[in-house]
């Protein structure tokens, strides 16, 4: 059986707790990766135990639980000053998930660009994982202070973007709070095809293999590719094989929070009933 879950902002119309509560349980899933700066924006610099705790509960009292507390920064922002800031608000995170009873603390791991989402290659030299590293590091030592994981989504966008680099990070780093946020999608590049591994189904076979036991969160989201490369889209409204990486995921992380992307409203309803019970 798939746990699923949705972001919550793509519940487009829940602009307060208790309307993303009553949308999540109504589309039928039970967990969330809870963005205040893209649903919440006013709430987000302002993060603290009462809010956490207030977010808990409202979202408790419909079934639903925190699965992860997004905070997706730049963490090789190449103006020091401004990343500087980024970390900082990343710890505010950690060291407030737990009164939302999230585990989990989720971001990408930057870019050569002040804002990322551009391909390029340029960030898959030796410097930018060094610089990657450096943040990551940081940030799982302080989150350990708290028992919160760093959860790191790898992707062709960004310094850890492959299989092996994911490997490598979690190697240099060795610690328990660092977890993967695994995104077949994520480490895409624009042709359809991800950066080393293959497909999509064959890329999570990879990664279960390589490090399915540091996998703490799954995201899926379904795309189109077209001549100015990758458009995220609705689950099987796209070309990826959703069944197939599902099906592997399900078998070997039973019950693992899998996160629907770019899948929203009732859409999101219509993939759980279509796929919940694999």
């Amino acid at each position: 059986m798939i746990n699923f879950g949705a972001r919550g902002h793509d519940v487009t119309w829940a602009d307060t707790p208790e309307l993303l509560a009553q949308g999540l349980d109504g589309y039928g899933v039970h967990n969330v990766q809870l963005a205040l700066p893209r649903q919440f924006p006013d709430l987000a610099d302002r993060i603290n135990p009462g809010m956490g705790m207030y977010f808990r509960r409202v979202l408790g009292e419909r079934g639903v639980d925190i699965a992860v507390l997004g905070c997706y920064i730049n963490m090789t922002h190449p103006d020091p000053d401004s990343r500087e800031a980024a970390l900082r608000r990343f710890e505010a995170y950690l060291a407030n998930a737990r009164f939302f009873g999230a585990p989990v603390v989720a971001s990408e791991t930057g870019s050569v660009d002040a804002a990322p989402g551009r391909f390029t290659e340029e960030n898959f030299t030796e410097a930018m994982y060094q610089e990657s590293l450096a943040s990551v590091r940081r940030l799982v030592d302080f989150g350990a202070r708290f028992g919160t994981i760093v959860g790191v989504e790898p992707g062709a966008n960004h310094p850890i973007y492959d299989i092996a680099t994911t490997e490598r990070l979690l190697a240099d780093v060795d610690s328990p709070y660092l977890g993967i946020v695994f995104d077949p999608t994520a480490y895409t590049a624009p042709d359809g095809r991800t950066v080393h591994d293959g497909d999509q189904v064959e890329i999570t076979h990879k990664a279960l293999k390589a490090f399915g036991e540091r996998i703490v969160a799954v995201h899926i989201d379904d795309f189109t590719v077209g001549e100015d490369g990758l458009h995220r889209c609705n689950v099987d409204e796209g070309v990826m094989d959703v069944r197939g990486v599902l099906e592997a995921v399900s078998a070997a992380l039973p019950y693992v929070p899998v996160i629907l992307e770019e899948t929203r409203d009732e859409a999101i309803a219509r993939t759980v009933r279509r796929y919940g019970a694999l």
